[in-house]
């Protein structure tokens, strides 16, 4: 089932004619690890809005489908062509979800910390360098200090074409980790400096369920952490 939705999905935000079916885009996608991960999470996260009314898009759905589109493969899936029924049921049912979508992917576009990890975790390079990240900045993480390994692997991550959103990121208050004492970590220990004052959370939106089905991989949730704290750093 998962390789027939995931094919109907994005044939849905683009109605042109492509050239490759969505099947085919489908199929390149799934034995991608980056691109494969985010169609599962699609399957997840945008299972109301398939199989529900369609009345509006669940935040979940919007960051699966951001981190969908924000790889190659995904970008096919986006431009392929329905071949069958289903396939055109799928595309008009998302299509609610396309402003949310095309808004958050432009470049300019400064996105929660939540929605940039999801785009980082979608590409097999970046992931593999938020991992890194994680696994040598622990004593920063503590407040204890700034190794020679978590700096290199701060310089990597941030050399990673998907990690982009992460140097702009925004920390909206609903993080899974105390924010503002990473950051203060961060900027003190590892850049020797004063960080800013911490931005105010947003207001929910009213209706809008917090974001859940997130990458259940415990680096990805630690590793949101360096999203909100690059920001804030000069690329070097």
């Amino acid at each position: 089932m998962f390789p027939l939705v995931a094919m109907a999905l994005w044939c849905l935000l683009r109605a042109a004619g492509c050239s490759s079916s969505c099947e085919e885009a489908r199929l390149k996608c799934a034995y991608r690890t980056g691109c494969g991960m985010a169609l599962q999470n699609y399957i997840v996260g945008c299972s109301a809005v398939l199989h529900g009314p369609g009345t509006s898009c669940p935040e979940t759905c919007q960051h699966a489908l951001i981190a969908l589109t924000s790889t190659e493969e995904g970008k096919d899936l986006m431009t392929c062509s329905c071949t069958d029924e289903f396939c055109e049921e799928s595309k008009r049912k998302v299509e609610i979800c396309r402003p949310h979508v095309l808004l958050a992917t432009q470049n300019e576009t400064v996105v929660t910390c939540r929605i940039a990890q999801w785009i980082c975790a979608a590409d097999a390079l970046c992931s593999t360098a938020l991992d890194y990240y994680n696994r040598f900045c622990r004593a920063m993480f503590q407040g204890k200090k700034c190794t020679h390994r978590c700096n290199n692997s701060i310089s990597i991550l941030r050399r990673q074409e998907k990690a982009a959103k992460l140097n702009s990121c925004r920390c909206d208050g609903r993080e899974e980790y105390d924010c503002p004492r990473i950051r203060t970590n961060m900027a003190r220990l590892c850049f020797h400096r004063e960080p800013p004052p911490p931005e105010p959370p947003e207001p929910e939106a009213p209706g809008v369920p917090p974001a859940s089905g997130a990458p259940a991989v415990h680096c990805l949730v630690l590793v949101q952490l360096i999203a909100v704290l690059l920001r804030w750093v000069p690329v070097t």
